[in-house]
């Protein structure tokens, strides 16, 4: 039987969030402020009303004898709903009204974390009408500071000095004109880096689930100029990192989340369940926390529920019953990448109007769709005064994810606009290199790490060199027109080149013609021998690689394959092209001087002889020492025999090669070209390999 779940709210946010309950077995209810096309139409029942009517929404529950509530924005939080549901009986994803001061009171919050010596915080003061006065000598000592009111303001009220305001009159102006409309004013010194949110559900137990971090981007136009919005996207990595922080940034900010809930329920006798998102920002002096929200963000909500594996209805259960720390929580190791269509004028003077939101069924987009403050109505989709339709693409780097989202966001037709470099690389490294700057050293992997190839908005482009039978390119172009089909096309081979004019042992011409891929061949042996030299004079081998360079450079290969290619690569090609290869052993073996034991030829021969249990194939880039360059996937292990005979011993190591090449070459080497064309695979400084940001030991082996 389905759990029946409410769910308040009707973003984007909550949108995603109706999509995950639904996902994990929920019979939605949705108590709505505007009426969402996207909630409407998999909620079993909903209703429309104010967002702090919470007798509205209460009243909403009990006529469905709903068991759980999911609170998604701050305004019903700040009315009490919780409270209201809670004696209703209903078990509640949020806190009380008394709790959400986390978000509702910027004061609670500082004052919270000053009391019980929470690092992170920075340093204020709070201001009410009767110490105002103070106020001007306050800016004065802090030289650079920000402005926030006490209490609500929909992510629009916050200030900064040097770029909201240029003067400390300014400054005073805009205190008084916040103490007009809310009970005090709170001013902090200016921190300078980069900011990101962490979003964690706590049960008030102990237990806590932290979510990928995310960056959002409050600036309405592009190269974060213009006026602060509610959010204009964000984006999220694979390693659930950002590539500004370190993994012990995050540990960090986890750890002044985790404390900051201990010191909730001290101050107050009252265990905080819902969500703590805190929003961080990476300085010079290490991870400060700028403030807490009481409830997902929006849009960083929309980044995190899609790659959520974990049934949300149970973490949901987990967070209202107080064992959250039994469920251990998994998510898709993908990047997501958000962008908000909004009217044009917005924030400040937003046109409303009809816009055609593209599908997946008409328009063929890979993004989510996550409707926000839109109007249906029977002859289509309407922009109110805020936020339109948020698009999420999701894919296994930024790039791809940026690439998704902006595509589908650059089809919306009407009266919109949207931020296109949210996501970019551009826009990132800027981020990155902000933080090199302020930290002065490499802070760490991510900001270090450059990837083995940077996806562009085109495919990848392989050169194939091969000398024989093609089995290993075959397989590569078949992931080509499979990845096509699916309309992925992430790499391409460009261009075939062969070392040999014998079509009787090199099927690199009929490979050629029957795909259509142009084709090249400078027999090897010819070359040395119209020079009168042999294949070990290395300078001639050079000559050989240059006039090849020329035709790679002419097809703009991005990497070069060698597939079965029987000759020596030398500076000239491996010096400009990034090159891989395939090798059926495990390079990863070495032998007592620590050398690969299995490199070069008749490697499983040696494998058998030398008694080992299995073998495997091995793809890695191709250095000037054979078989010695980095290792990058690892194929699964093909057992080996033991006890073969010395007449055996040619013809099963034979057969075993062929079996090792199908189930291991043929999957490993076109992964391996899909992960770069991703931009999954990347190097240190020292020349360490890292897929996903994440360091591999001699290769990542495939499951």
């Amino acid at each position: 039987m389905k759990t029946k779940v409410l769910l308040v709210g009707s973003g984007a946010r909550e949108h995603a969030i109706a999509d995950a309950l639904i996902a994990g077995g929920a019979g939605l209810y949705a108590y709505m402020q505007l009426l969402n096309p996207g909630i409407k139409k998999i909620a079993a029942k909903f209703a429309v009303g104010k967002a702090d009517d919470t007798a509205a929404a209460v009243r909403f529950a009990k006529e469905n004898s709903v068991e759980i509530a999911v609170i998604g924005p701050e305004v019903p939080l700040a009315a009490g709903v919780v409270d209201e549901l809670e004696k209703a009986g209903i078990k509640c994803v949020g806190p009380t009204k008394q709790l959400a001061q986390l978000e509702t009171s910027k004061s609670f919050a500082r004052e919270l974390v000053k009391k019980y010596g929470i690092e992170g915080g920075p340093k204020f003061k709070v201001f009410a009408k009767s110490n105002s006065s103070q106020i001007k000598g306050y800016l004065e000592e802090l030289g650079e500071y920000v402005v926030k009111p006490d209490g609500l303001t929909g992510g629009k009220g916050v200030k900064v000095s040097g770029e909201h305001l240029s003067s400390n009159d300014e400054a005073l102006n805009y205190c008084n004109e916040i103490l007009n409309s809310h009970n005090s004013v709170v001013v902090e010194e200016k921190l300078d880096g980069e900011e990101f949110s962490l979003q964690t559900l706590t049960d008030g137990n102990g237990g806590f689930v932290h979510f990928p971090a995310v960056q959002d981007h409050k600036r309405a136009f592009d190269n974060d100029s213009g006026p602060n919005t509610g959010g204009m996207g964000s984006y999220s990595d694979s390693n659930f990192l950002l590539p500004f922080l370190t993994a012990e940034d995050v540990e960090q900010a986890k750890k002044i989340t985790e404390k900051v809930a201990a010191a909730v329920k001290k101050e107050t006798g009252t265990s905080y369940k819902g969500v703590m998102y805190g929003g961080f920002m990476k300085t010079a002096k290490g991870i400060k926390l700028l403030e807490y929200n009481a409830r997902f963000g929006d849009p960083e909500a929309t980044n995190i529920m899609p790659l959520l594996k974990t049934n949300f209805v149970e973490l949901c259960k987990a967070v209202a019953e107080g064992w959250l720390a039994k469920l251990n929580a998994e998510f898709e190791h993908k990047a997501t990448v958000c962008k908000y269509v909004v009217p044009e004028g917005y924030p400040d003077s937003p046109v409303t109007g009809k816009i055609e939101v593209p599908s997946v069924e008409k328009d063929y987009i890979k993004a989510l769709i996550y409707y926000a403050a839109v109007e249906e109505k029977a002859d289509g989709i309407y922009t109110t005064k805020s936020r339109g339709v948020a698009f999420v693409g999701v894919a296994d780097t930024i790039a791809g994810a940026e690439k998704i989202a902006e595509e589908a966001t650059s089809m919306v037709k009407g009266k919109v606009f949207h931020r296109k470099d949210i996501g970019t690389r551009q826009l990132i490294e800027k981020r990155v290199e902000h933080v090199k700057r302020l930290t002065g050293t490499e802070f760490g992997t991510a900001a270090t790490l450059k990837p083995l190839y940077t996806p562009k908005s085109e495919p990848m482009r392989v050169a194939g060199l091969m000398s024989g039978s093609g089995s290993n390119l075959r397989r590569i172009l078949e992931l080509q027109q499979q990845l096509k089909r699916q309309g992925k096309e992430l790499f391409k081979v460009v261009m075939i080149f062969t070392d040999t004019a014998d079509e009787a042992v090199c099927n690199a011409k009929r490979i050629a013609e029957e795909y259509k891929i142009p084709y090249y061949c400078n027999d090897m042996q010819e070359y040395y021998k119209k020079r009168g030299s042999n294949r070990r004079d290395m300078k001639i081998r050079q000559e050989y690689d240059a006039e090849t360079a020329k035709l790679l450079r002419m097809h703009k290969a991005d990497v070069v394959a060698l597939c079965g290619y029987m000759s020596i690569i030398t500076n000239p090609v491996i010096g400009s092209f990034l090159t891989v290869n395939v090798h059926p052993a495990d390079l990863r073996i070495k032998d007592g001087s620590g050398k690969r034991k299995y490199a070069g030829a008749e490697c499983v021969k040696r494998a058998i002889l030398n008694v080992e249990k299995e073998a495997r194939s091995t793809t890695h880039i191709v250095t000037e020492e054979v078989d010695a360059g980095q290792v990058l996937l690892v194929s699964k292990p093909v057992k080996l025999p033991k006890g073969i005979s010395n007449g055996e011993i040619d013809k099963v190591a034979h057969e075993l090669q062929e079996k090792l090449k199908e189930e291991g070459d043929w999957k490993i080497y076109p992964e391996t070209l899909r992960m770069l064309a991703e931009g999954r695979l990347a190097a240190d400084q020292k020349g360490a390999i890292y897929l996903d940001g994440k360091p591999i030991q001699e290769g990542h082996v495939m499951g």
